[in-house]
């Protein structure tokens, strides 16, 4: 079975003729196609909150070492 790669054309072939694919198969594909984008999606903004996170924690950790704090009640 060959789907073709042009959206507007609702006809596959298979070795017995030619069908045209239903409204609801063509919705269905659309759906499909979305689903694998807001997951792509998901996954990239999943990883840059991670990323985000990790940086916060790392510059507050640096922030602890140098202790301005402390430093600047001593003198």
């Amino acid at each position: 079975m060959a789907i073709d790669k042009d959206e507007s054309n609702l006809v596959w072939k298979d070795k017995t003729g030619t069908y045209k694919l239903g409204y609801s198969q063509r919705l269905m594909r659309e759906q499909v196609r979305w689903q694998k984008i807001n997951f792509a999606g998901k996954c990239a903004l999943i990883a840059t909150i991670l990323i985000l996170i990790v940086i916060i924690l790392y510059i507050m950790y640096q922030l602890d070492r140098v202790n301005f704090f402390s430093t600047i009640m001593y003198r």
